[in-house]
């Protein structure tokens, strides 16, 4: 029986590197995706993501939508960690219409508990209005959200347990070559590791 077809959406960071991981261990043909939407750092991202993918013995996909991203920064702050508000709709969105070209059912969000308490298309609201209006393009579409009901460092836990290597992820929102330390992904990130008990490589932040 062929296993099922899974687009894991990529950011290279430490959720969604632990979810790459645990699909892979599941059994599913995994297809990871790196989405560059114009964020700050989508460079460093998609490093993350194709080591990340290669340790998993995977091929990273990735699509570029940075111009959209533009389109947004014209019109707001050039410095704007993410271009346009509401992101997860329009990546979703996205995903949906490369997962239906790649032969994909399934489709996996790294959306921890953390995220569904800070961030309004996290919630579970949104996502099940999303699987709602997903099924009625093709029923065999799942969104599937894994670790939907870990907190952050329960995610890290389980990404060392999978062997997730966390010193080759990318968390920063400012994109730059280490990360900043200050900013609320490198914060949210640190808070992890400390309350997983788990040390980062030395030098790891600037800040």
């Amino acid at each position: 029986m062929t296993a099922e077809r899974s687009l894991v959406l990529f950011s290279g960071g430490v959720d969604s590197s632990t979810l790459l991981a645990r699909e892979v261990k599941e059994g599913f043909t995994v297809v990871p995706v790196h989405i560059d939407y114009g964020q700050r750092g989508a460079r460093m991202e998609r490093l993350s993501c194709e080591a990340q993918a290669k340790a998993r013995g995977l091929t990273l996909e990735t699509l570029d939508a940075s111009s959209l991203g533009e389109g947004f920064r014209q019109r707001a702050r050039k410095d704007r960690d993410v271009p346009f508000p509401h992101r997860n709709l329009v990546i979703l969105a996205i995903a949906l219409s490369y997962a239906h070209e790649r032969l994909c059912t399934r489709i996996c969000l790294s959306i921890n508990r953390d995220d569904t308490e800070d961030h309004p298309a996290s919630t579970q609201g949104f996502i099940e209005s999303f699987r709602a209006m997903a099924v009625t393009l093709d029923k065999r579409f799942e969104i599937a959200t894994p670790l939907i009901t870990l907190r952050k460092h329960e995610v890290v836990l389980l990404g060392t347990d999978l062997g997730v290597d966390f010193s080759k992820t990318y968390s920063c929102l400012l994109g730059g070559e280490r990360h900043c330390g200050a900013c609320a992904q490198c914060l949210a990130r640190q808070r992890a590791f400390r309350l997983a008990s788990l040390p980062e490589p030395e030098g790891f932040y600037e800040a």
